[in-house]
């Protein structure tokens, strides 16, 4: 199945991007302590890799006491085909609430990675959150090359921080720019650090266990794209420890009186690649259908009922002329009567059904507004900005919009602006 990112925000203007020559130097270039303290100092440059949700982005990363920059790799595929722009990180110092640098064993348990993570006040400039608020916090994420770099730019960041601790006023505007948050790296590492007590249990278990999946597909997300190791077989009880293990990317569970639904296997493990890393770990996280009109009745209230205090969903929409589209929310549904949500939220098409193969269009928060969510007692939907939803579904179930906004960048999802749904379904991803 085909993955395609399109993001009308690309076409705005020409990505600003270092020229390839920049990235000629194979060592990372370190200034020492007196250096950074004169005025004149070159800012810190060190190969890096930015973690976004969905893949690690090559480039390089600058620091200052003031500012902290990533310039994407100019000839990474992904920078080619979609703009150095979509990757380019702009971070104030003062925007930083906290820095932590994270060492984390790779899946051979002999070499060691290394992130610098920084928790952050604000994604775009405009929105800021105090170091208080701990819900759904912010994070931005980088992997360096050695244990050097990682000391040099935590120290350098930890000098600032403390040289501008008597300042705690906060401007109403930043240059700040991240187009991708990223997870808490700490509840990676948790997983990480056991990974040697897995592999031991596995060679004596060799059957694909929660355990078992939980492991092989930590091994994969630590390889890094296009590096993971692709199994095909089941294991056998008898056989050797080297045997590779089957492992079920997505796990569905339907209620007892549906057999089949709208989203598939093949449509959930399309999505998987633009979900939180925390949510790809198979055995460890299953698809819950806990709302659709085939098994529950036409109710909004009962969709909200059955949605309460589930934050990870997906909602997945099929209209009369077959096309097939939704969002990836990241807070519970409830009719508050307001726009709410994360910036990890996005929408997605599949566009016609009948068309094979199905190609999933992916649409991620563009920063421009807060408006991810919304929901009141008679309508449901995501993305806004001047008046016009991504989708909205009235509370018949049946009746339904969706326009180009603001929020996603994206065209309209259904077939036509006014559509009629088919079905619907709301997809609770819990944890095991």
């Amino acid at each position: 199945m085909k993955h395609v990112l399109r993001s009308k925000s690309l076409q705005r203007s020409k990505p600003r991007t270092p020229s390839a020559s920049s990235f000629s130097s194979p060592k990372s270039h370190r200034t020492s302590p007196e250096e950074r303290t004169k005025g004149d100092a070159a800012p810190l440059r060190l190969k890096a890799l930015y973690c976004t949700p969905h893949m690690k982005v090559p480039g390089i990363l600058f620091a200052c006491p003031l500012l902290i920059t990533f310039k994407p790799d100019p000839n990474d595929q992904h920078v080619k085909e979609f703009g150095g722009e979509l990757y380019t990180v702009t971070l104030e110092v003062q925007d930083v609430l906290q820095c932590g640098g994270i060492t984390m064993p790779l899946s051979d348990g002999k070499d060691l990675s290394y992130f610098l993570q920084l928790q952050i006040r604000t994604l775009n400039g405009k929105h800021f959150r105090l170091q208080e608020d701990v819900v759904d916090p912010w994070f931005v994420v980088f992997s360096l090359v050695d244990k050097r770099d990682l000391n040099q730019v935590t120290s350098l960041l930890l000098e600032a921080k403390k040289a501008k601790a008597s300042s705690s006023t906060c401007p109403s505007s930043t240059q700040t720019s991240v187009p991708f948050p990223c997870l808490d790296c700490m509840a990676e590492l948790e997983h990480a650090l056991h990974h040697h007590q897995l592999q031991q249990q596995l060679a004596k278990e060799r059957s694909p266990s929660t355990t078992a999946r939980l492991f092989a597909n930590w091994t994969k997300f630590l390889s890094g794209p296009g590096e993971a190791t692709k199994t095909s077989q089941e294991v056998d009880v008898h056989s050797d420890p080297g045997s590779p293990i089957h492992v079920e990317k997505v796990a569905l569970r339907l209620p007892e009186n549906l057999e089949s639904t709208l989203l598939t296997n093949d449509l959930a493990e399309a999505l998987m690649d633009f979900l939180p890393v925390s949510l790809r770990l198979p055995g460890l996280v299953e698809w819950v259908l806990r709302y659709t009109p085939k098994a529950h009745g036409v109710s909004l209230s009962t969709m909200f009922r059955n949605m309460a205090e589930r934050d990870k969903t997906i909602v997945i929409i099929q209209d009369t002329e077959d096309f097939v589209f939704g969002g990836f929310a990241t807070s519970a549904w409830e009719p508050a009567g307001r726009f709410y949500g994360s910036g990890e939220a996005f929408v997605f098409s599949f566009g016609c059904k009948t068309e094979k193969p199905a190609e999933v269009q992916f649409f991620p928060w563009s920063s421009e507004n807060a408006c991810c969510m919304y929901a009141d007692k008679s309508m449901f939907g995501m993305g806004g900005g001047e008046g016009r939803l991504a989708f909205v579904i009235q509370s018949d179930l049946l009746q339904g919009h969706s326009s180009p906004t603001v929020t996603f960048q994206n065209p309209t999802l259904a077939s036509k602006s006014e559509f009629v749904v088919r079905d619907i379904e709301m997809w609770s991803i819990e944890t095991v």
